[in-house]
C-alpha cells in the first residue's frame, strides 16, 4: 500500500478551503471554540467513506454523523461531515494534526460549515472534537488522542500508541454543557452590547 504524509497538505488547506474565521493550530480558549462552532453535538460517527475532490488533488473522509443530542444550535438527527485526509485505492494522504473520523465512535463535536457545500467539517481542528466515554456510569469527555499523523508526531512510526483516552481526566458532560450556554450566552451578550453603541 502506498502511504505518503503529506504536511504541506495540512498548511496549504488551511489556507486554501477553510474560512478566514476558522481556528488556527494555536491552542484557542474553550470559549472561543464554543462561540465559533455552527453546532455543537453528541453522536455517533457512522460508516467513513475516502474520495478524491473534483480536481483529484486532495483527499476527503465523509462520514454520516447520528445525533442524540444538540448542545448548541439546532438540526436534524443526522449531519455530514467531511474532514480532509483519507485512503482511496491504497493511496493515503493525512492532514498532519487534524482530526479522524472513525466508525463507530461516540463523539461530541463542534461543527462549522464548509464554503462549498452543506457538509459540516470539525470547528477548531482537535479542540472540536471529543471523544465520549462511560465511567461510573456517568458520561465523561476526553479529547481524542489519535489525530492524522500522529505516529509521525510522536516519533513511533505504524506502531506507536499515542497517550490513552483513559489517561485523561475527563470532564462530565453536564460540566460541558454549562460550559458551552455560558460560552454562548457571553457572546450573546457581546453582541447586543455592540448592537447598542
Amino acid at each position: 500500500m502506498a502511504r505518503r504524509s503529506v504536511l504541506w497538505l495540512a498548511l496549504l488547506s488551511a489556507a486554501l478551503v477553510f474560512p478566514l474565521s476558522a481556528s488556527q493550530f494555536v491552542q484557542l480558549p474553550f470559549d472561543d471554540v464554543a462561540r465559533g462552532a455552527g453546532v455543537i453535538v453528541r453522536g455517533t460517527i457512522g460508516p467513513v467513506t475516502s474520495a478524491w475532490d473534483d480536481s483529484h488533488e486532495v483527499i476527503y473522509s465523509t462520514a454520516r454523523i447520528d445525533v442524540s443530542r444538540y448542545f448548541a444550535g439546532e438540526g436534524p438527527r443526522t449531519l455530514v461531515v467531511r474532514e480532509v485526509g483519507g485512503t482511496v485505492a491504497g493511496y493515503t494522504q493525512e492532514a498532519i494534526g487534524f482530526p479522524t473520523l472513525r466508525e463507530g465512535q461516540e463523539v461530541v463535536l463542534f461543527l462549522a460549515k464548509w464554503e462549498d457545500s452543506s457538509d459540516w467539517r470539525i470547528h477548531a481542528y482537535t479542540q472540536g472534537k471529543y471523544l465520549v466515554r462511560n465511567v461510573d456510569g456517568k458520561e465523561v469527555l476526553s479529547f481524542d488522542p489519535v489525530t492524522q499523523g500522529h505516529e509521525r508526531a510522536i516519533g513511533g512510526g505504524r506502531d506507536a500508541h499515542p497517550m490513552s483516552v483513559d489517561d485523561q481526566p475527563g470532564m462530565a458532560i453536564d460540566e460541558f454543557a454549562a460550559m458551552v450556554r455560558a460560552a454562548r450566552a457571553g457572546a450573546e451578550r457581546e453582541d447586543r452590547s455592540e448592537r447598542k453603541q
